[in-house]
């Protein structure tokens, strides 16, 4: 009965997390459980820590980019865009439509992206949130080569 409710506050904590936005230059952090992936998580938090998105071209090219592969894709709702500097986005799944919300972040003083991206539902990912902040990473890689 124990390991039950332990499971269910788990997952209560996912769809209760910190609010989304950005406080202080920073994203939000991730709830305990291991459905959220954050760039701005604690710095030896391996279950949520991943590398900020770093891009060679200006600040406003960047988010340009990012801005229109989202206007561009399928199952995506945009909830939040402040014009070159934050945009937050739910990706639906395909077949099951579970919502998952990403943020990017874009600081004035360095070229990089700071990203947070969470299942809203279930406990773990499968690792989804990480193959997203991968794909936003070859997807301005591939631009910049261009």
């Amino acid at each position: 009965m124990e390991a039950a409710l332990s499971v269910f506050f788990i997952c209560c904590m996912s769809v209760l997390s910190p609010l989304s936005g950005v406080s202080d230059g920073e994203l939000r952090g991730c709830p305990p459980s291991p459905n959220c992936v954050s760039s701005q998580s604690m710095q030896y938090n391996i279950v949520h820590k991943v590398d900020p998105i770093f891009y060679k071209t200006s600040r406003r090219v960047a988010f340009d980019r990012i801005s229109k592969y989202f206007h561009e894709s399928e199952n995506i709702w945009i909830s939040e865009e402040k014009d070159g500097e934050y945009i937050r986005v739910i990706f639906f799944t395909k077949v099951f439509r579970f919502p998952d919300r990403v943020e990017i972040y874009f600081p004035e003083d360095k070229q990089e992206a700071q990203i947070r991206s969470q299942s809203i539902l279930g406990l773990w990912d499968i690792f989804a949130n990480r193959r997203r902040v991968n794909q936003f990473r070859e997807l301005l890689a591939k631009e910049e080569s261009e």
